[in-house]
């Protein structure tokens, strides 16, 4: 074996070493929840209870730390238990959470959907340049149209209502400029195939546009699941009745009452998306590589 292909397996080894370190250390702050959701209620205050005051900070300081344990001295389900069948709270919270969550992205996906099929296969004067406003709207943070957001909601009477939260989603352009530049990748050899054939604009969507976009419909949704299942500034700004809060904003509080449910009720939390970005993980990637989002 050569020298050179000795070195190349050197730099191999190290990339992958380095990869490793770096996913371990990513995945740190899950595997701590999880196993920590094993503890019982007594060791979790015991271990986090702790509060520092302005004594502490005077003088020894480093007595008042705790150490992060990852293994449980004692396995229990009490914080699952205590999370899902004694606190209703938590349930109602979380379908609030959907009642959010599934609207915006069945809304984004049908008006993403048409739009980027309007801009794909229609010729008009100023489309590319519309298309650019999309963009810009897209690369808005979200700091810079919340206000406006809150003013039309305000003209509209949705200031205190979900619909606050959901038509900004629905009508958010990420959604189009993802299945647009997707639809590109097709072949417009299909659509003139279709026409010769005597197919109508809505028998060459439903039957060769979406089935070609299975990848970066699945994309789309796991993305807007989600940037909406984890929203906290739109739920703060908007709700004002703690009662109708998704389960993103209630989590800050959670551990005001009770510091043993933290971990359980952040394991339950995470188990959608985790789901969903398991489950669907290849559609996710080939659904970004077809759109060229980098």
């Amino acid at each position: 074996m050569s020298s050179y292909k000795k070195r190349q397996r050197r730099k191999e080894r190290w990339k992958m070493a380095i990869l490793l370190a770096g996913g371990l250390l990513f995945l740190l702050p899950l595997a701590v929840t999880f196993t920590n959701s094993l503890m019982t209620e007594a060791e979790i205050v015991l271990n986090y209870g702790t509060k520092l005051t302005l004594f502490d900070l005077m003088d020894s300081l480093t007595e008042k730390f705790r150490q992060i344990k990852l293994i449980p001295e004692q396995i229990s389900f009490l914080q699952y238990f205590e999370v899902l069948l004694n606190q209703p709270t938590f349930l109602l919270l979380l379908t609030n959470s959907l009642k959010i969550t599934l609207p915006v992205i069945l809304g984004n996906l049908f008006f993403s959907m048409f739009t980027a099929y309007g801009f794909t296969i229609w010729r008009f004067k100023y489309k590319e340049a519309l298309f650019m406003v999309f963009i810009v709207v897209m690369l808005m943070p979200l700091q810079a149209v919340l206000v406006p957001n809150y003013i039309i909601a305000d003209i509209l009477h949705l200031k205190a209502s979900y619909l606050a939260i959901i038509l900004p989603g629905v009508f958010s352009p990420f959604g189009v400029f993802l299945m647009r530049q997707s639809m590109k990748t097709i072949p417009l050899a299909y659509f003139e195939a279709a026409r010769i054939d005597g197919a109508n604009n809505w028998q060459v969507f439903f039957q060769i546009v979406i089935p070609q976009l299975k990848s970066s419909i699945a994309a789309l949704t796991m993305l807007m699941f989600i940037e909406y299942w984890n929203l906290v500034e739109q739920a703060v700004i908007f709700i004002d009745d703690y009662a109708r809060e998704p389960l993103s904003v209630y989590l800050s509080r959670i551990a005001e009452g009770r510091i043993g449910l933290v971990f359980a009720a952040s394991c339950v939390y995470m188990f959608l998306p985790l789901w969903f970005l398991l489950l669907g993980q290849k559609d996710l990637e080939k659904g970004i590589e077809l759109s060229g989002v980098k």
